[in-house]
């Protein structure tokens, strides 16, 4: 789901931070560069609604059913990377700095009183921090509190932790000595300062993320929450009281989760930043994984919104009275994925005369037109074209003349034409909205050329996920929707960096060029230095193609009458403070 701006005291920031921001201009809500003294109207800047009605006109009170794609996977935001866990999150904790409603790449302060002060070689982060917040336990919010959610995501020992604490390894490349983080410490409680060991050009908009919300070091401690293995934690399966788990500072309460059947939240009756307080008093998360009973559930009233419906259901949404989410422009990707390695043998895709004649067998343009309902468009690139650092490129089009010639001289023939093509059940993506029906258009596309295809699946939390990105399938659909509009989230993080010194196991692209610019761009000191060297990276992929990119997408959410001041967002960084309930 990956997701800057400077005040006059915080010039010196300048250069890191306008290179992944939109702006270099405070939104409104922001405070000015100095530090607040304690939470107020002026100062906040927290993640509310600044498209919102007037807090005047909203009602108070109300339980929103919301309808997510899926079920949550655990309760402990560290350590979670789906986009039904890290929504449910979003609206309990808090970080230092969050995304401006409704955007992929405005930074803003939001534990933190302004924006960081960054010192000249682009290694230390000073925050100043807010005063007076509590935690949902009641324990106060400090610069101590700080210290110990970093120290602990850096510390996570081998296995369970560190497994599924995917992104701060991916963030800061590794845990332990191998993290990128220096140190952190609070040279008084409202002050604290991060030290890196090499600069980090992603630094501040991934710290975006809900993954580093900062939790109550009291209700961690006293929920066990590093207890291992994960289903043994309480902490992480969401299995103690009402604000003992998830215990974060944010506008809502975590109160109860029944896997497979709902996720409750609760309004924050003592929430910090009074302006951007909750209006509903409560919102219940129902998992709901078929495209047709979500459509269904809104048409009826059984929920009021959806993160997503089908884009081929929109036109049927609004004759029924429903309002479509916009989130403006697309922020995901499908790729057709070709792993050259599996299993330490190489693949028919290790040959690039293959991967350029199934690059060129795809039809994209029907795929776009027969699932998205015009909300897709065909990539001109390897990232969505709103990426900070998005390159345009000339990829191969449509021909499957050229792809039967093409494949004919890779010299690929007989049984090793005999292939498997993967999709993922149970799941509908903001990317990809008909799985299988986009996997048989594939497949039909790649036997007209030459190839035989058998259509395989797994259940998408079933072992699909894990085994496409432990490199265990061929060819595959996979993709991303941004967790910060930087193109290091789509080109590093999701897909092409590499692990350990070795090329990602979900592609075995082996490209040295491509990781030395990779990490060079990571240490960009500006805007410029690390763009150009991205388009390098992209440059090199137009010219291996390791994947297929298929579709850009609109992903369409959908709401009924009574849900008033929603903000959408490409990401699907979205944020239920801002909304109330018609009665």
């Amino acid at each position: 789901m990956m997701r800057t701006r400077v005040g006059s005291l915080i010039a010196v920031a300048a250069i890191v931070v306008a290179a992944w921001s939109g702006s270099a201009t405070p939104t409104p809500a922001a405070p000015s560069a100095a530090p607040s003294a304690a939470p107020s109207a002026a100062a906040s800047a927290a993640p509310s609604a600044a498209a919102a009605s007037p807090a005047s006109t909203a009602t108070e009170g109300g339980n929103m059913v919301y309808a997510l794609n899926g079920d949550m996977v655990l309760a402990d935001p560290a350590l979670v990377s789906d986009g039904n866990s890290l929504l449910v999150a979003e609206q309990v904790v808090e970080n230092l700095v969050g995304l401006q409603p409704g955007t992929i790449s405005t930074v803003i302060p939001v534990l933190a009183a302004s924006l960081p002060t960054v010192s000249a070689d682009g290694l230390t982060y000073t925050f100043p921090l807010r005063t007076g917040i509590k935690f949902h336990d009641g324990t106060d919010f400090n610069a101590d509190a700080v210290v110990y959610n970093y120290n602990r995501w850096q510390n996570f020992p081998k296995g369970d932790l560190q497994d599924n604490a995917y992104y701060y390894g991916a963030v800061f490349g590794g845990f332990g000595s191998a993290s990128n983080v220096a140190s952190v410490t609070a040279p008084d409680e409202q002050t604290v300062v991060i030290t890196l060991k090499t600069p980090q050009s992603n630094f501040l908009l991934a710290s975006t993320l809900a993954v580093f919300g900062i939790q109550s070091p009291a209700a961690l401690k006293a929920g066990n929450a590093d207890t291992t293995p994960i289903s043994s934690n309480k902490y992480a399966q969401g299995q103690l009281p009402q604000g003992q788990d998830m215990v974060g500072t944010g506008p809502f309460i975590f109160k109860e989760w029944v896997p497979g059947d709902h996720v409750t939240i609760v309004k924050n009756p003592n929430y910090w930043d009074t302006p951007n307080a909750a209006h509903l008093d409560q919102v219940t998360f129902k998992p709901i994984g078929d495209s047709t009973a979500t459509l269904q559930a809104l048409q009826s009233g059984g929920v009021d919104a959806a993160f997503s419906i089908s884009p081929l259901d929109v036109k049927t949404a609004q004759s029924s009275g429903l309002s479509i989410i916009d989130r403006g422009s697309s922020c995901n990707q499908l790729n057709l994925d070709m792993n050259q390695s599996v299993g330490g043998k190489a693949t028919i895709y290790a040959n690039k005369n293959v991967r350029l004649a199934i690059s060129e067998a795809v039809n994209k343009q029907s795929y776009a037109d027969a699932f998205y309902a015009g909300l897709g468009t065909v990539p001109t690139g390897f990232m969505p074209p709103a990426t900070l650092g998005f390159k345009a490129e000339t990829l191969p089009a449509f021909d499957s003349t050229k792809a039967k010639a093409d494949l004919a001289a890779s010299g690929v023939t007989g049984s090793a034409l005999n292939i498997d093509l993967y999709y993922p059940s149970n799941v509908v993506r903001p990317y990809m909205p008909d799985p299988k029906g986009i996997a048989q258009a594939i497949a039909g596309d790649l036997q007209a050329v030459g190839f035989t295809v058998t259509l395989k699946t797994e259940d998408w939390h079933g072992g699909y996920v894990s085994d496409a990105t432990n490199g265990k399938l061929a060819l595959y659909l996979f993709g991303w929707t941004c967790d910060w509009a930087g193109a290091d989230n789509f080109l590093y993080t999701a897909w092409f960096g590499y692990q350990g010194g070795k090329p990602n196991p979900q592609f075995g692209w082996a490209n040295a060029q491509a990781n030395t610019d990779m990490t060079q761009a990571l240490q960009a000191p500006t805007a410029d230095a690390a763009n150009t060297l991205w388009g390098q990276v992209q440059d090199l992929l137009a010219q291996d193609l390791p994947v297929v990119p298929l579709v850009n997408s609109q992903p369409p959410g959908a709401l009924t009458s009574k849900v008033h001041g929603y903000v959408g967002a490409s990401n699907g960084t979205e944020y239920l403070n801002s909304v109330w309930l018609s009665q």
